[in-house]
């Protein structure tokens, strides 16, 4: 795993990391998550098969779900919900499209408001949408994976 960091936009921190396994990608997830502080907003963003839901049983796991294996991809269902240290909302945007859509998961129920909310295909939010996390994970290749994390920085 190899990372380097820069300074972003006021407020934000980008960072790159670079995975080279699934195994570590989970890793990953479990170390970002660490940082999280309840209520907070994770978007992950990148194409299908990138680890978008590996990199999501990751945080879980750093959130304190006894069982990260649970996790998996809430693409029919939607929203998954788990709980560790605090609520885990797992939403998956995938199959919707445009805003009535969007409206019909019933996100402003507990976006932001309560536990850790991670969502996947979060580019699917809009602009709009705030984040304290936000994964673009590109797919490089084989198992190499490329993280770019920008995180707001708190104080």
């Amino acid at each position: 795993m190899t990372r380097t960091g820069k300074k972003g936009k006021a407020g934000k921190r980008i960072r790159e990391m670079r995975s080279e396994s699934p195994e570590e990608t989970q890793r990953i997830g479990d170390e970002l998550a660490a940082s999280l502080k309840s209520p907070a907003v994770v978007l992950l963003c990148g194409p299908l098969g990138a680890g978008k839901t590996t990199l999501a049983r990751g945080m879980a796991q750093g959130l304190g779900l006894a069982d990260p294996a649970a996790v998996h991809s809430p693409s029919f269902t939607l929203v998954n919900i788990y709980q560790g240290r605090c609520p885990i909302y797992h939403v998956d945007l995938y199959r919707l499209s445009g805003e009535r859509d969007l409206a019909s998961v019933g996100l402003e129920d507990f976006l932001g408001r309560d536990g850790v909310t991670i969502v996947e295909w979060g580019e699917r939010l809009g602009s709009g949408a705030e984040a304290d996390l936000v994964v673009e994970i590109e797919d490089a290749g084989g198992d190499l994976r490329i993280l770019r994390v920008e995180e707001e920085v708190r104080r």
